[in-house]
């Protein structure tokens, strides 16, 4: 056994250990073998509304109206993904859910649809034909529930769909009651993970190929596993290494992964607080929700042109002045629209002297803040670096506290936010906290609170500067600079996408594979489609503990 050192932590490989020089200095080396974890719990979570929708797409393709909406989501340990699994739904929750079934059931065995699905004839008089039933269903219910039916379940539904047919004296409306039956059952709202009982030893099991393979589908295109792949797991493709590459590569060669990194980025940076954002039209009369939607748009066709597009480092999303702007942006930004995005979306690149340059920068992160809607608020940009881009919390605020001085915008003694959240900050409950999140906060205050550029507040001038892990800089972009080059940064978006993929928080004892996957996105050049392959390839990902719900998760830091 050979023992290799690498950024300061240990990998073990087994064997002989062979290394081709790769551009750049890289290494590739073969008989790698990961650490070993403790796993986690399986899996109970909701579906979100856009794997609601995309399971139906999935399914039946494009054009089925989705009516009604879920309970709201909750965001728990710094993912929505993680909160759906513990989300809490009401009893009109539950009606909502069988309204929306029928609704589309009754969509799909119309007229206009059922052609598309059901190909068999009835004989004249007939009114249930039970192997063309069964066919459909033995079909569609495993595109719904991720998984083949059992054979209880698959003579169930039938039952269900050739008893209503008999009542109405119509196969299609029985189809219909039937098909309603899968998509109200809790196998198709919830992704209820299985393992593989023969697999249990020491404490940890591994899922089965279809609970596997769900996983993997919704990490890389935030839906459900396709036929393809589906047919995979039945042919035993999935109980191997090569037979699991093959897939995730797929999946990730795929337009649809362009759609799972978007889901993975709008939960990690809480763009769910888009939803009903509002700012004070007398003050930002620019604004509008089409411009939020707008601000929302730039920066995930950013994530995705360096990411996935250009397959580039994460941490240039903190530096680079390469962006999309369309017409309203334009305006907001005060620089001339590109000839294209008078009408649509073009690419961008700030200059060398404009001030914006890094997410940061972009409109999407400045205006991100649902509880101020005529101010900017250093704290609230502060806690959202914090906890958003270093995975780090912050305590909530001391009951009864006073933010009278805090929010007086016209205070002619403290003009600026800086100077009054310094005298706010001296009182002692709060100090702690502000000392946490103010200081990076302030570094945006350049920005107004819909993102437009300014140098004065009241007149004033705006003191941007700070110092961040004991290095100084002077405005929102050398902190930027600053981040960049953190640990923490690559740390938290490591660590998030795991978390993410297996819906739950990390466990105490998936510290040394945590470490180990950093080092491999470190290697990587700290490009996102290797670090989502590693993950879904893990053997982490598989694991999970027969134990887990005695288990207390671990709460993330910077030092993780």
């Amino acid at each position: 056994m050979v023992k290799v050192m690498r950024g300061g932590a240990k990998t073990m490989v087994l064997g002989a250990v062979v290394a081709l020089g790769l551009a750049g200095g890289a290494f590739l080396l073969w008989g790698e073998k990961e650490p070993a974890t403790s796993g986690g719990e399986v899996a109970f979570k909701r579906l979100s509304e856009d794997q609601y929708a995309r399971s139906i797409e999935s399914a039946f393709g494009e054009g089925i109206d989705i009516p009604g909406r879920f309970d709201p989501p909750r965001r728990e340990a710094g993912l929505m993904a993680i909160g759906n699994g513990r989300v809490v739904v009401s009893r009109s929750g539950f009606e909502q859910a069988e309204l929306r079934g029928r609704k589309i059931a009754a969509q799909l065995m119309s007229e206009k649809h059922r052609n598309d699905f059901i190909t068999c004839e009835l004989s004249e008089g007939q009114h249930f034909n039970e192997a063309c039933a069964r066919s459909f269903f033995e079909r569609y219910g495993k595109l719904l529930y991720r998984r083949a039916l059992t054979a209880d379940e698959l003579s169930s539904v039938v039952a269900v769909a050739q008893a209503a047919a008999e009542v109405k004296a119509d196969f299609y409306q029985g189809m219909e009651r039937g098909l309603s039956r899968l998509l109200v059952s809790p196998n198709f709202l919830f992704v209820s993970e299985s393992i593989n009982p023969e697999s249990i030893s020491d404490g940890v099991a591994s899922l089965d190929d279809y609970s596997l393979a769900t996983r993997i589908s919704f990490l890389l295109w935030d839906a459900p596993p396709d036929q393809q792949l589906l047919d995979a797991v039945e042919a035993g493709e999935l109980r191997s290494k090569s037979g699991i590459q093959k897939q995730v590569d797929r999946l990730i060669a795929s337009p649809k992964f362009e759609q799972g990194v978007r889901a993975f980025f709008i939960d990690m940076f809480g763009y769910e607080q888009f939803q009903g954002l509002t700012k004070e039209q007398a003050i930002f009369p620019m604004y509008s929700s089409q411009l939020a939607e707008d601000a929302k748009e730039q920066t995930l066709r950013t994530i995705i042109d360096l990411l996935v597009t250009n397959e580039g480092d994460y941490r240039d999303l903190f530096t680079s002045k390469k962006t999309f702007l369309n017409r309203r942006l334009s305006a907001l930004y005060s620089v001339a629209a590109p000839e294209a995005a008078v009408e649509d979306w073009a690419p961008y690149e700030f200059s060398d002297d404009d001030p914006r340059a890094g997410i940061f920068t972009q409109a999407a992160f400045l205006m991100l803040d649902p509880t101020h809607e005529g101010r900017t608020s250093p704290t609230i940009r502060g806690k959202a670096i914090r906890e958003f881009y270093l995975c780090q919390h912050v305590p909530p605020p001391p009951p009864a506290v006073d933010f009278k001085l805090v929010q007086d915008t016209q205070n002619a003694m403290h003009k600026t936010a800086r100077e009054r959240l310094r005298v706010h900050a001296e009182v002692p409950t709060c100090a702690g906290c502000h000392a946490i999140t103010d200081p990076i906060g302030l570094a945006m205050e350049n920005y107004d609170a819909i993102g437009s550029y300014r140098t004065l507040e009241n007149g004033a001038h705006i003191d941007a500067s700070g110092t961040f892990e004991g290095f100084a800089y002077n405005n929102a972009l050398e902190l930027q600079t600053l981040l960049r080059e953190s640990p923490a940064v690559t740390d938290c978006l490591t660590s998030r996408a795991y978390q993410y993929g297996v819906g739950r928080p990390i466990n105490s004892g998936e510290r040394e594979w945590l470490s180990y996957l950093r080092e491999k996105f470190a290697e990587g050049s700290y490009k996102l489609a290797p670090l989502m392959k590693d993950i879904a390839m893990s053997n982490a990902f598989r694991t999970v503990s027969v134990s887990a719900r005695s288990e207390a998760p671990l709460e993330l830091s910077q030092e993780g």
